[in-house]
């Protein structure tokens, strides 16, 4: 089904109790479109939501909108060490949708040192990604999908039973 993959409605909204505190600030969704859950539940929600997309001409690796706050997204997994670089590189709070194997990976030792800035929600059960070009909800894949990110929630580890 390739990398392509949409976050559902249900895996957002866990995240909304959690993110009250940037309902003054602009959110980057730098790998979504208008139709994106992370924009529909944020802005349905009265968050201030940006949004971008490599389809749209709006490669996050070039492009960057006018002024954000905060970036939040579900990127393409197979650059997801790219993509946690280029959030790092601006210096804002940020959180990515990424697989909690990522945890072990060289990246967050680069990135963070000693960490004590990561920020990690970790859903109780595994999300099942939809897939616009086969138009199905994927199975139940092999790995968990967390939320990693600097500086973007109040503690640093959150477990959320949903």
């Amino acid at each position: 089904g390739g990398d392509e993959q949409y976050t559902p409605r249900k895996t957002v909204e866990m995240i909304l109790p959690h993110i009250q505190h940037f309902k003054d600030k602009v959110i980057w969704c730098p790998c979504d479109s208008e139709d994106s859950e992370f924009v529909k539940v944020l802005q349905a929600n009265g968050f201030n939501v940006v949004f971008s997309h490599i389809d749209l001409g709006q490669d996050f690796f070039t492009y960057e909108p006018e002024h954000f706050d905060v970036i939040l997204t579900n990127p393409p997994y197979k650059n997801k060490r790219a993509f946690m670089e280029r959030a790092e590189s601006f210096g804002k709070p940020w959180c990515l949708l990424l697989p909690i194997n990522i945890i072990s990976d060289a990246v967050l030792n680069d990135l963070f040192g000693d960490m004590s800035e990561l920020t990690i929600l970790v859903p109780r059960k595994r999300t099942r990604f939809f897939n616009k070009a086969t138009g199905e909800v994927g199975k139940s894949p092999t790995f968990k999908a967390c939320y990693i990110g600097r500086r973007f929630f109040a503690k640093q580890l959150i477990g959320v039973n949903e």
